[in-house]
């Protein structure tokens, strides 16, 4: 009866309330395009009864409809989440302070460029001067008639050499007129901005401390995966290194937090209402709700045990492939303010079989095209992205990295070798008319290749060469064509064969040791009615 008159009174007063409070930032999970952010609240000496968190300031990214709020530590139970609309001074967040500092740097540097536009206007305007002076009196400055054109043609020269430049830096002086201009509209200028914060309406069953985590979606967060791919320079194998590109643009910045990386795309809304069964029973009240699937520190933190005296493993990225979505969770904790620039975590390295070869097309190009085939063969699946492509130190270039799954290959582009020489000649190129007493009204074009490809002594190595040649095919009865003169022999696998059918592809592949040639031949012989006009057409 004692208790029942307690509780009936601690209903009637008002609810007991917190000062607003961000709380600890755990754990961001980014996803394509938003994030799931996860705080941790402390009350330390919660009172009994109904009692009132207001946590905030939120920025307006924040999805009102994906709060979610659980008690995680002491006795009490969630009975409300209210997200309030709240507007005060503009406080100037770490966002606004980088803009703020990327403009003063810009606008230094347009002040340099104008300067330099004035300078060069001025060069100018006296070489221009000069010449004119030049022009009227061949004399000045005691030069010999026989100088006078050199020197008008030096300055001329010159003139025309600084003009160039005062183009080149007007142009720079208006793409930090725009620059300026883009970062004027990204900053929210002076006054009050609108802000949310939450309350979290508890009812404490026993006084003393209380933890509360509220889970919510933001957007304005993204990352996608990024890899360096680099090449021994003997070509024997390939590290691939395999990091996430985050950037977040959310109004909070993240300092200190567990960051996860996932390949999942959360889309609120996704299931149809459940219809629940609804019946009134008594008892005691509930406890805190069930877990939303947070896991503990314990299971959370990287292994990092002893492998030996005086040696720790260092913290690696905990992989967690659930089948349709994939999460990778970076080790220790992350800071990643928020100002819209991307930032680099690595996530695994994997030395995977590299198999080279050189690719050449005589006919178009007289470069040697080295690249490589790789095959994933480990157990973390490689996702769509752009790949930075070492060779040895040198930085080669950009290439685009497809899906791979475990026993996936794919081909990447590595740049030209400079060790394969190509020499391609045309060889022969006749047409032969029917004579004006022939009894045949028909006319052929023949035509013979020739390729020379020629490896240096210096080469490390015996190279394999994939060469590839499109002869022309014919698509109706009018024109003939028969392929002759093909040494060596094209390929003739099953594969082979079917591009030949298909697309008239013929392909050699050969093997050049250092300082040796292989000489490749072929050609074709196009028949037809003299009256007709055979054109080759590509597509």
């Amino acid at each position: 009866m004692l208790f029942s008159t307690l509780l009936s009174a601690l209903t009637l007063v008002a609810p007991a309330q917190t000062e607003a409070q961000l709380g600890k930032l755990e754990r961001v999970t980014v996803y394509r395009g938003q994030a799931m952010a996860e705080r941790l609240m402390v009350v330390e000496n919660a009172p009994l009864g109904p009692l009132t968190v207001q946590v905030g300031p939120f920025p307006m990214a924040v999805r009102t409809n994906s709060l979610q709020a659980q008690v995680v530590r002491g006795s009490a139970v969630v009975q409300g989440l209210e997200a309030q609309l709240m507007s005060g001074a503009q406080q100037v967040t770490r966002q606004e302070a980088e803009i703020a500092y990327q403009r003063r740097a810009l606008v230094e540097q347009l002040g340099m460029q104008n300067a330099e536009v004035k300078a060069l206007d001025a060069t100018v305007a006296g070489l221009e001067s000069m010449t004119n002076r030049l022009g009227e009196d061949p004399s000045m400055g005691g030069l010999l008639i026989g100088d006078l054109s050199a020197r008008l043609k030096a300055l001329r020269e010159e003139m025309l050499a600084t003009e160039r430049s005062l183009v080149g830096a007007r142009l720079a002086a208006k793409d930090l007129e725009q620059a300026i201009r883009d970062l004027d509209a990204l900053s929210p200028g002076d006054g009050t901005r609108d802000y949310r914060e939450v309350a979290i309406s508890l009812f404490v069953e026993q006084a003393g401390l209380v933890e509360v985590r509220l889970t919510y979606l933001i957007d304005g967060a993204s990352w996608q995966p990024a890899y360096d791919l680099r090449v021994a320079p003997d070509l024997t194998g390939l590290q691939v290194n395999f990091l996430g590109e985050v950037k977040q643009n959310t109004g909070e910045d993240w300092i200190d937090t567990e960051l996860v990386l996932s390949t999942s795309m959360p889309n609120l809304g996704l299931d149809p209402p459940r219809v629940p069964r609804r019946y009134i029973a008594g008892g005691s009240r509930g406890r805190a709700l069930e877990s939303l699937g947070y896991v503990g520190e314990d299971s959370m933190a990287p292994s990092a045990g002893l492998v030996a005296a005086n040696k720790v493993e260092a913290p690696t990225v905990e992989v967690r492939d659930f089948g349709i979505t994939t999460q990778f969770v970076l080790p220790g904790a992350s800071s990643l303010p928020s100002t819209g620039q991307t930032q680099r975590f690595r996530i695994r390295d994997l030395p995977l079989e590299v198999r080279p070869e050189r690719y050449v097309v005589p006919s178009l190009s007289e470069k040697a095209y080295l690249r490589a085939e790789i095959t994933n063969t480990g157990e973390v699946p490689l996702m769509e992205g752009v790949s930075k492509v070492f060779l040895g130190p040198d930085y080669l270039g950009e290439a685009t990295m497809p899906l791979l799954r475990q026993g996936d290959s794919t081909m990447v582009n590595l740049g030209i070798d400079p060790n394969l020489s190509v020499k391609y000649e045309i060889v022969e190129n006749l047409r032969d008319n029917p004579g004006r007493f022939s009894l045949s009204s028909t006319a052929t074009i023949t035509r013979k290749y020739r390729a020379d490809l020629k490896l240096s002594s210096s080469a490390r190595g015996r190279i394999a060469v994939l060469v590839e040649e499109a002869l022309p095919m014919s698509w109706n009865d009018e024109f003939e064509v028969s392929v002759e003169g093909l040494s060596p022999a094209a390929e003739e696998t099953e594969e082979d064969l079917e591009v030949r059918e298909e697309r008239g592809l013929y392909r050699w592949r050969l093997y050049i040791s250092p300082g040796a040639t292989q000489t490749l031949r072929w050609g074709y012989e196009l028949s037809f009615d003299e009256d007709e006009l055979p054109v080759i057409r590509e597509d």
